[in-house]
């Protein structure tokens, strides 16, 4: 691997690490990065809800935070991925600050706050390329595509002064782009000086984590073997997951049918991705009834009819049985009033402790009513415990930061180079 050297900055001073939130929780990340006069922002996330979905208060900002960004201090921030935990708050930096992010995950971003009534992202941005440097102020980061259930995400190579910090952001090496994070891991100088690695499944390592391939391969040993329609529960983000339902349902001979809030989603990703369009045919796109009310009163017409070629109806769907349908909760009252659901199958794709949500307890009581078989295939969107020690072995930091755990604990079998930070705690390299 190359070694760290030719710093162009020697003169500027140690670099200095504050996590501001993320240290001993999942989600809700937010990490600042100092040197010399520089300041930028990795992540600036929204923290999970509960699972009996109590609203949280986020319209007070990290304190820390907060005075950076009201004063403009920050010379930028910097986005991982776009899932909420992540880039939540972005809507409270000023205007002036400028942001980086993949393409394609601004893309989601955006689109998500078309059709929720969120707002779009009014700073000015900047678009990340795997692999390639870019300079802000006086770091040069280069980041790096990451496999993750999140799409366009990324890790950083982060250098300033003399010193080296990597931030894997959320990954994995068991999603469809297992590769992407190998080369992450392979091009990164040795001896780094600090690793800001995430720590999801610290607290989870009795989850049995299959590859997408393997679960893709179940959906459809499930969809061939059934003569009845195909259900399935899952993120419109997820686009691994679409990825592989689309591939299980046109190789059982299903038609493929997505909403048009997902529909919208793929539409801008890469040309592989299952989309409405003349290169996927057996995919079709359903109206739900109240997302295509409360759009059509915003006037947002033009989105609405962008794939209305492709429109199918609940009538069609009550008078057929060879298709697969991916939802969300939202749209349970879409498949209250689509006939011949009786014994059809679900597919139940997201982590289990949401079956604990109201919403999510709702559609499971209607698969119930509707005597549906539940199957269950979902794997981590986050790197297994093992995945997390042979990433922090091969990379061989002198200090390793865990963030994004309830579990920080569970880091210290790897070592005295591993340290605990506390929130707030300005850690200086």
């Amino acid at each position: 691997m190359p070694t760290i050297k030719n710093f162009r900055n020697l003169e500027v001073s140690p670099m200095n690490i504050t996590i501001h939130r993320g240290s001993h929780q999942i989600g809700g990340s937010c990490i600042e990065l100092s040197a010399g006069n520089s300041r930028i922002l990795l992540d600036i996330g929204k923290a999970l809800p509960s699972l009996d979905e109590t609203t949280l208060d986020e319209t007070a900002l990290l304190p820390g935070v907060k005075v950076l960004i009201d004063k403009k201090a920050i010379d930028a921030v910097l986005i991982s991925h776009s899932h909420g935990d992540h880039v939540g708050l972005i809507g409270q930096v000023k205007p002036a600050i400028p942001v980086y992010i993949g393409k394609a995950a601004l893309h989601i971003y955006n689109t998500t706050a078309l059709f929720t009534g969120g707002k779009t992202l009014a700073n000015p941005t900047f678009f990340f390329e795997s692999g390639q440097p870019l300079k802000i102020g006086d770091f040069t980061i280069t980041p790096y595509l990451v496999d993750h259930s999140g799409y366009d995400a990324y890790g950083f190579l982060i250098e300033a002064g003399g010193k080296a910090v990597v931030y894997t952001g959320d990954f994995r090496d068991h999603g469809k782009k297992a590769k992407a994070t190998e080369y992450f891991k392979k091009h990164l100088p040795s001896g780094i000086d600090a690793l800001l690695i995430e720590g999801t499944m610290m607290s989870r390592s009795t989850e049995a984590l299959e590859t997408e391939d393997q679960l893709e391969d179940k959906a459809r040993e499930l969809m061939q073997s059934s003569n009845q329609p195909v259900l399935v529960l899952q993120s419109s983000t997820n686009i691994d997951r679409l990825v592989g339902m689309y591939r299980a349902a046109t190789r059982s001979g299903r038609l493929f049918v997505m909403d048009i809030f997902t529909a919208h989603i793929v539409s801008q990703l890469a040309p592989s991705i299952p989309k409405p369009s003349s290169s996927f045919d057996s995919i079709r796109v359903i109206y739900p009834f109240w997302l295509t009310r409360k759009m059509f009163e915003k006037d947002h017409v033009h989105l609405m009819n962008q794939f209305s070629r492709y429109k199918i109806k609940r009538e069609e769907l009550s008078q057929r049985q060879d298709y697969c349908l991916l939802f969300r909760p939202s749209m349970l009252s879409d498949l209250q009033h689509i006939d011949q659901l009786e014994g059809a199958e679900m597919i139940y794709s997201q982590w289990s402790g949401y079956k604990h949500q109201k919403k999510i307890k709702a559609v499971l009581d209607f698969a119930d009513q509707k005597t549906m078989t539940l199957t269950d295939l979902h794997t981590s969107g986050h790197a297994s415990t093992q995945a997390l020690k042979a990433f922090i072995q091969q990379c061989n930091p002198r200090m390793v930061l865990p963030i994004h755990t309830e579990n920080p604990d569970g880091f210290l079998e790897c070592g005295n180079r591993v340290y605990l930070p506390q929130d707030g705690e300005r850690i200086r390299l």
